[in-house]
């Protein structure tokens, strides 16, 4: 099925928030129902939806910006925040697509931007091969300022 992204508009807000990840997987990702929110109310965040034949089963936000913990990206970079995909979507191949989908994405609605950064937990070895496998590259350097403890900074050039 195809996989899209959709900016978060009042149309997909309360399915968006219906979704969540497994509940191992959030502490890394958070839920909807805390970084939508935070979303809404700051004008460098953008609430995405990843829609599977026009339904959402994921989520993720776009920040530009300074990120949390003093991630301090430069101002043509794109950060990743929050990405998940539902648990009763997960394992039919959604967030490669999506991750594939995303520099599309970003072209069309964050003009400027040259490259999208994340942050991803040494402790989530799922994320880091969905990542790796959708062209994010290690920059071999790791964040420490994340609350589970230090994260691989990867990058996708656009």
């Amino acid at each position: 099925m195809d996989v899209s992204l959709h900016p978060v508009g009042p149309d997909l807000r309360d399915r968006v928030l219906a979704l969540g990840p497994r509940p191992d997987q959030r502490r890394f990702a958070g839920h909807p129902a805390e970084t939508l929110p935070e979303a809404e109310a700051d004008p460098r965040r953008h609430a995405v939806a990843i829609l599977e034949a026009g339904e959402p089963v994921g989520f993720c936000v776009l920040h530009r910006g300074p990120g949390p913990g003093g991630l301090a990206p430069a101002p043509q970079d794109v950060l990743l925040r929050g990405f998940l995909v539902d648990a009763a979507a997960q394992g039919r191949g959604i967030a490669t697509r999506a991750l594939t989908a995303l520099p599309r994405f970003v072209a069309q609605h964050a003009p400027g931007a040259r490259r999208i950064l994340l942050t991803v937990s040494t402790r989530n070895p799922a994320a880091i091969r969905a990542y790796r496998k959708a062209g994010f590259l290690d920059r071999g350097e790791l964040y420490h300022g994340g609350a589970h403890g230090p994260h691989h900074i990867l990058e996708l050039a656009l």
